[in-house]
């Protein structure tokens, strides 16, 4: 008898505790961001580049990129296989895995974005509903090895069979994640009210808001993992490997 379909809750509760298994891992990841979006402002400052929103925002993205292209995905390789044990994620299987995913993974993520984003210039549902049926297809390249077109199959299905317990959680994890978010850069807002580059290079409200919106994001890359791991055996048992 297969066990009951967790909430919303008991999703986002799990998502975190992978955090607390791994503190080691999850602070070396989120230290890694905060440096990383430091360097994106050094860079800035070095350069001298305009200060604006665009530059800073292009800047930062750039700089994430090895975080947003290996070392996420790595962790959550290594949180399913951990957690599942699947005989195409294995334990004992689980790098060499990703060492053969994690490029097609990137590109399936960047195949959704840009069609989401040519959804919504158009209107902004259409990029919202290609999001919301195939968000799924990069964790499926990613953890089950899947070519694009299954995987965006696979992610289609799940939304099929799933929907109704996919919005309420996600509801419910962007909610915290917007509640966190505001708070920090309100916080920070009061402290600087208008930060100079070297101000965001050096000021310890910056670095200490760096370290919370690193571990945000992680938190919302876990707790979506645990969200797929919730809805996949809806479509397929999960096998045990060897």
């Amino acid at each position: 008898m297969s066990a009951p379909t967790p909430g919303p809750l008991e999703i986002l509760a799990t998502g975190l505790g992978h955090l607390r298994r791994h503190p080691v891992l999850t602070f070396g990841i989120v230290m890694m961001g905060a440096l990383l979006s430091a360097l994106a402002t050094l860079l800035q400052t070095r350069l001298r580049l305009p200060d604006d929103l665009t530059t800073q925002g292009a800047l930062g993205f750039a700089a994430m990129v090895p975080l947003l292209l290996y070392v996420v995905p790595r962790f959550l390789a290594y949180l399913d296989a951990e957690r599942l044990n699947h005989s195409k994620n294995a334990l004992n299987q689980w790098k060499d895995h990703f060492e053969a995913r994690w490029l097609k993974t990137f590109g399936a993520r960047l195949l959704l974005y840009l069609v989401a984003g040519l959804g919504a210039t158009m209107c902004f549902f259409p990029g919202i509903i290609v999001l919301a049926l195939f968000g799924w297809t990069p964790l499926r390249v990613l953890l089950r090895g899947d070519a694009l077109v299954p995987a965006a199959r696979t992610s289609l299905a799940l939304m099929a069979k799933a929907w109704p317990l996919v919005v309420r959680t996600i509801l419910l994890i962007l909610g915290a994640y917007l509640f966190v978010m505001v708070g920090v850069v309100s916080g920070i807002g009061l402290l600087i009210p208008e930060p100079t580059p070297w101000q965001r290079l050096t000021h310890p409200a910056m670095w200490g808001g760096r370290l919370v919106m690193g571990l945000l994001d992680l938190a919302l890359s876990v707790c979506l993992l645990a969200l797929y791991h919730a809805i996949e055996p809806t479509l397929e048992a999960p096998e045990k490997a060897e």
